[in-house]
């Protein structure tokens, strides 16, 4: 029981005071053959490692697992503004179309980057991205999908003829069965009727939708039309169904006389032909390989006539990812500073993030992006913009590639041997040539959480 009360005092440490900030993003979680890659790594870098002695102040073991936390955070950071380091794409991405009279396209991919990653482990254990484009589509137009319509006969506005009395019909609707009934009145018209069966049926909520039209010689018609486009699977392209009622005598003749059950359109599916394939949608708005939401506007002119739908730069989108980059690696530098009167050595890391920016500097200056004298940047959005907006943005964003590629790099040597910013004494050097993996050598920093417990 003292056993057991001694480790949940360690636990309960552990998270309230050590606790991962921002773990809840799809960058912490990996598959087997990336942690596989990361031990791999570690035994690597360990393999030549000095045995030391090192700090186990409580200020020390703060400091190193912030330390590797914080490395952690900052390599999110980067993924979620480029993708990846190394092949990323700071740019965001909006959806165009040639011709959105025939097709709009709206991008659903990943809001930060046209590129779908996926990992390769080597044989080294090394973890590399393999990255896809999002491709472009050439989507020719054949039909669009359309909704049933119902369309009645054109009868005199100003005359009725058809008795006064009660009448009804029955509709059905998806299956589902209706009955409507009304009362034509001595002074009404066929005019008056049409507009009360037209508003009888909106108000219904069985989702079919009528108008009455004239024709502009005194007649007018009653249109019927279903909400539903397309022909669903399993399911008719007669939407709905409008019949006299047929158990009993009276009250019937209306639907022949005003002509609704005529269909002048039954529901179709929309056809098109997506780089050379044939294909068909119940709606006019669909998913395509979950990249772009299309909607279809309109038939293409002539047979083989097509349009184009990709992805382009979206720079108010390229301006807030490199706002979130700098942000990132300026909390990491403000994380690193904050320990330089306890941990000398974090004064070396915070020269090599510095030396790494500075390499970048003069380009980076030029898109309004200046280098501060304790390491951090700040960022003039308007002159950002301007940047990524001209000609040459495309020089712009490469320059920023390689520079967060260079903090990625330093952040994962970090994230792999946070013991190397620590103060420490050595107490041995390895043979040289005949050094051996130490399985235990990765354990050092583990131990720092629990040493001050046993």
């Amino acid at each position: 029981m003292a056993y057991s009360a001694a480790l949940n005092t360690v636990y309960n440490q552990y998270l309230t005071t050590y606790a991962p900030k921002k773990s809840d993003t799809r960058y912490d979680t990996h598959k087997r053959s990336e942690l596989k890659g990361i031990t791999n790594s570690m035994v690597k870098v360990n393999k030549d490692a000095p045995l030391y002695k090192l700090d186990t102040s409580p200020e020390s073991r703060e400091y190193i697992i912030g330390l590797k936390e914080e490395s952690r955070i900052l390599q999110n950071t980067i993924m979620s503004s480029i993708g990846s380091a190394e092949y990323g794409d700071i740019n965001g991405k909006i959806a165009y179309s040639s011709d959105e009279g025939i097709a709009t396209a709206r991008y659903v991919g990943d809001e930060n980057s046209s590129l779908t990653m996926d990992t390769e482990v080597g044989e080294d254990g090394s973890v590399s991205y393999v990255q896809r484009e999002v491709p472009e589509y050439s989507i020719e137009v054949q039909s669009l999908a359309s909704a049933q319509v119902n369309k009645g006969k054109f009868l005199p506005m100003d005359s009725l003829g058809i008795e006064p009395g009660d009448y009804s019909f029955d509709m059905i609707v998806g299956g589902q069965g209706y009955e409507f009934q009304y009362t034509i009145r001595e002074d009404d018209t066929n005019f008056d009727i049409q507009n009360r069966l037209s508003r009888l049926i909106n108000n219904s909520g069985i989702h079919l939708n009528s108008v009455v039209e004239e024709d502009g010689e005194g007649n007018a018609s009653l249109r019927i039309e279903s909400a539903q486009v397309g022909i669903h699977y399993g399911e008719s392209s007669r939407v709905f169904d409008i019949k006299d009622p047929t158990d009993r005598i009276s009250g019937s003749g209306s639907v022949e006389y005003f002509g609704l059950d005529y269909v002048a359109r039954e529901a179709s599916n929309a056809h098109f032909i997506v780089n050379g394939i044939e294909a068909s949608s119940a709606s006019n708005t669909f998913i395509l390989e979950k990249n772009y939401e299309i909607t279809l506007n309109g038939v293409s002119p002539a047979e083989g006539v097509t349009t184009s739908v990709g992805v382009k730069p979206d720079t108010e989108a390229a301006v807030d990812n490199i706002s979130n980059l700098i942000g990132g690696y300026n909390d990491f530098m403000r994380a690193i500073n904050a320990y330089k009167d306890v941990q000398s050595k974090s004064l070396s890391l915070a020269g090599e993030m510095q030396g790494i920016a500075g390499l970048y500097s003069a380009g980076m200056d030029e898109m309004g992006i200046t280098l501060g004298e304790d390491g951090t940047m700040e960022i003039d959005r308007d002159k950002l913009g301007s940047a990524m907006a001209s000609e040459d943005s495309g020089k712009s964003v490469n320059m920023l590639k390689e520079f967060s590629n260079a903090v990625m790099r330093k952040s994962r040597q970090v994230s792999l041997n946070p013991v190397s910013y620590i103060n420490k004494t050595v107490v041995e050097y390895k043979n040289p040539g005949k050094t051996f993996s130490n399985p235990y050598t990765a354990s050092a920093y583990a131990g720092l959480m629990f040493n001050s417990y046993c």
